[in-house]
This record gives structure tokens, sequence and C-alpha cells, in this order.
């Protein structure tokens, strides 16, 4: 009886058509085709492994889901990315595999060249769609690049499930941003398939961020791996490169950049930020109880982002507070026009000031016809100057960012803002083309408008006739003696010659 299934079966197979049985043929033709190319796949795939040197090896082999990959400069970690997504694709036919950084621009840059040399050097067989930064592998995966600067190229990535996602320049991607990313949406696309997480970066300046508590956080949920140039083996002159830096550079062994850049080491270095923002010193939870005035400062942009940044001060407090802050892409004028409305009736501003470089004045005039505002240029000059002016202010603790949600825009530019350091080495103040700084400069702007350095403190009042008022006032008229008669070796009264009061010659 367990045998007449199979028999029918066959009686069934005789009954086919010719057609159908060419059907049949070439269907198992194909899925034979397939096995054998995927096998392909994965045969190369395991001799591109081999490429890896021990220090990245046992990172791609660890069984933890959320790894760190600590590097610092030219220590092959976008060698172990591409590996690390091309495996991802192989292992798993028809999936989708993201790469995501700072910016579209960066993904290109950094991810995209070293994709084609290994296909050049293997020939997988992978297709390369350069205007959708785009892979595809034979067997129907795609390997995707993306940035994400703001919450609409985050929202990009949800929907699909993912059976590893890369993230790399973690510690360039601003700590709201990256937050949302992981927490909001990779965590529920990589359930699925138990998916695995990298952040890849070398350490900031700032020694903060969100990849720093990945990295360094005890509680931190990723596994963390370090290694540097020295342990690549693709750079047998690492050492003496390095050596003739360090001697070029004039860098001690405390040297930050040096820590920072090369040895891969968390190293805080205030000169290479643009402002001295700290959270601990800058960062305020609530307001003074105080009638305020208040001045909005607008940095335009299109394809950049458009920021608004509104700060207050007070005649009887000497610190100034940032207590507001957006950024929105694609803004049009009438769209700026229409914000600058909303703000100004919920803060009633004294002062209103916008960049009106490139097409920037245009712009401001015909917002300011159109809907009768008062938006002045803002002042541009001497721009390094001034803000070590306001970084004198910053660790003072007399300029203060409200901590609020509508703040954490401007506060994570703050806190990634550099100086490019190539730029440096010439002596020029330059800050890096791959932060923005955008929220930044609008609040640098109104800044420079705001009057809270006129504050004044009020001086402890003295009781009247009282021997301090006294004291207080026999200082005055001294002080006020000395004013007229200038400084002179002898006082006058000690000087031979008439009587300046009773006259006479």
């Amino acid at each position: 009886m367990a045998g007449q299934p199979k028999k029918r079966a066959r009686r069934a197979d005789l009954q086919w058509s010719k057609e159908q049985r060419a059907l049949a043929e070439e269907a198992v033709s194909r899925i034979r085709a397939r096995k054998d190319q995927q096998q392909q796949l994965e045969f190369i795939l395991d001799q591109m492994i081999g490429s890896l040197h021990p220090k990245q090896l046992e990172f791609f082999q660890s069984d933890t889901k959320k790894r760190v990959a600590r590097c610092s400069r030219r220590a092959g970690k976008t060698h172990l990315s591409a590996i690390g997504l091309i495996d991802a694709a192989v292992r798993k036919p028809g999936i989708l595999v993201p790469y995501i950084t700072l910016s579209i621009k960066n993904a290109r840059r950094i991810l995209w060249s070293t994709l084609r040399e290994l296909e050049r050097q293997w020939a997988m067989g992978m297709e390369f769609l350069e205007n959708q930064l785009t892979v595809k592998l034979p067997n129907g995966s795609q390997i995707i690049l993306g940035g994400c600067q703001d919450p609409g190229e985050v929202d990009k990535f949800r929907g699909p499930a993912y059976s590893r996602v890369i993230i790399d320049e973690a510690q360039s991607i601003k700590t709201s941003i990256l937050e949302t990313l992981v927490n909001d949406v990779l965590e529920a696309a990589l359930l699925d398939h138990d998916g695995e997480l990298w952040l890849c970066g070398t350490p900031s300046a700032t020694c903060s961020g969100y990849f720093y508590d990945a990295d360094q956080l005890k509680r931190s949920p990723f596994e963390s791996h370090y290694w540097t140039l020295m342990e690549n083996p693709h750079l047998p002159g690492a050492k003496a490169w390095l050596d003739r830096a360090i001697e070029e550079n004039g860098w001690t062994d405390e040297n930050p950049t040096y820590r920072r850049e090369y040895l891969g080491e968390w190293t805080r270095d205030e000169n290479t930020l643009v402002y001295r923002f700290s959270r601990k010193r800058n960062l305020v939870e609530e307001l003074p109880d105080e009638t305020w005035q208040t001045a909005l400062g607008i940095d335009l942009g299109f394809v950049d982002s458009t920021a608004f940044v509104v700060v207050a001060w007070s005649e009887d407090v000497a610190e100034t507070y940032v207590i507001h802050a957006e950024k929105h892409v694609g803004y049009t004028s009438d769209d700026i026009a229409r914000k600058v409305q909303q703000l100004d009736s919920e803060y009633s501003f004294d002062r209103m000031c916008a960049d009106t470089g490139a097409l920037g004045k245009m712009i401001i005039e015909e917002i300011n016809k159109r809907y009768s505002l008062s938006i002045t240029p803002a002042e541009k000059t001497k721009k390094h100057d001034h803000i070590e002016l306001l970084n004198s202010d910053f660790k003072k603790g007399k300029f203060l960012i409200h901590d609020n949600p509508d703040t954490r825009c401007l506060v994570d530019e703050l806190e990634l803002l550099e100086w490019d350091p190539m730029e440096r080495q010439k002596g020029k103040f330059v800050e890096r083309s791959d932060c923005e700084n955008h929220a930044a400069d609008a609040m640098l702007y109104v800044w420079r408008e705001s009057l809270g350095y006129l504050h004044t403190p009020e001086a402890d009042a003295i009781k009247f006739n009282s021997p301090e008022w006294f004291k207080a006032e026999e200082k005055r008229m001294e002080e006020s003696a000395l004013a007229l008669v200038g400084d002179q070796d002898v006082p006058w009264w000690e000087t031979q010659g008439n009587d300046p009061v009773m006259g006479g010659y």
C-alpha cells in the first residue's frame, strides 16, 4: 500500500504531454543552476573571507548580534565592511543588505570603489547600479548604500527585513539620528532573520554620543572590538609612515590627534572642536522666571537644511539662553516666511537676522516685502574671531541651551562639528565639510545680535551715612580728583609756587 502513491505518480508522469515534460525539465534545470550558482558564490566568498587579518576575522566570526569595531585610520574597516555586506547577501538569496553612513556622498566615497575592486579581483558577477548606489548579486540579493543625515533619510530603511546592517562613520552621525535609526527602525527590521548590527568608526574628539556609549559603557549591549593600522598586514610600511608623520607633525605620545586617529583611543580634544560646548556646563533643564527679550537667527538652505535658532536674554540675568532650534530640508521662501511668522507669534522677537550670502539677500528681501517682516542681514565677517568669543561664553557658562527636544538638533551639531585637520595644518580654520553646521551657524548669527552682554550686576546697597558709605564716598572723590589732574609724579599740593586756591602772583 505504501508504494501505491509512487506508482500513481509515475503513471501521471507518463501521461504528461511533451510541453509539460519540457517545462518540468526546464524548472529542474533552473533549480540545479541556481544551486550550482549559489555553491559557486559561497566558494568564492570563503576565499574572500580568507583575506581578512586576525583582528578582522575575530570580529567577523563573533556570535554576538551587536558589535562595535573601533579602529584607527587605515585599519581596514572598509574592507571588512565590504566583505560583511557580500557575506550577508550571499548567505541569504534575495535579501537586502544596507550599508549606512553619514551621507550618500560619503557612502559612495568610502565603499563603492572597494566593492568594485572586490568584484574585479573575485569576479562574483555583481552588477553595479550607479544611479541607485545599489549592487545586485546573481542570487537576487542587493547591497544598498544610504545616508542618515535627517529623520527623512532614516525612515527610508523602514519596512524590509535585514540579516545584517552595517553603520559606518558612527562617530560622526548625530546622536538623536543614530538612536532613532537603531532603536526605532533597525531593531524591528533585524527581528525576522535574527540579524546582526555592526557599528564601525574612529573615536571622535568629543568622547560622547551613541557610538561612544556603545563602545565604552559597561551596560552597553554591543560587543566591543578594537584594532589599529599596525595590525593591517596590507600596509607593510605602516610603522615607518607613522614614525615619519609623528616627526613631521611634532606629535608626542600624549598628542590627542595621534592617540585618536592612529591609536584608535578615546581622547577628548577641545582644540579640534569648533565650539567648546559641554553638556554638563551648558545644558540647563529650566529657565529663570524673567521677562525675556528674544531674537531669531536663520541659516538659509534648500538642499542643505534651513535652520532656525531662538535665543533669549534679560537685563536681570547674565546668561543668554538658546530656547528653540529646528532644521528643515527643501524649504522655499514661502515656507521660511510662514515658519518665521509662526515663531514670531510664539516668541515675539525683538530682532531677526538671516544669512544673506549667495541668493539669500534676494530671498530675505522678498520675504520682508511680501510678509511685512523685518529680517536683517546677519553679520558674517570675522567668523572665527566671533566663534572664539562665543566659546568664551560657553566656557564661562554665560551661554546656555535649554535642554528640550526642540534644541536637540543644535546639540548634535555642537558635539560633532570639528575643524578640518588638513586646513589646520595650513594655519586656517575651516569647518569639516562632512559635518553639519546649519543650526550652529544660525546660533552664531543670533548670538551676535543678542544683547545679553549689556547686563551689569547691581552693586550691593550701602546704607547712607554708614562707615562703609563714607569710605566709598572718600574713594569716589579721590578717584574723581585724580582723573582731573592726571598722573603726576608729585601731587600739586606738594609743589612750590602760587597757591592754586588763594591765587596771587
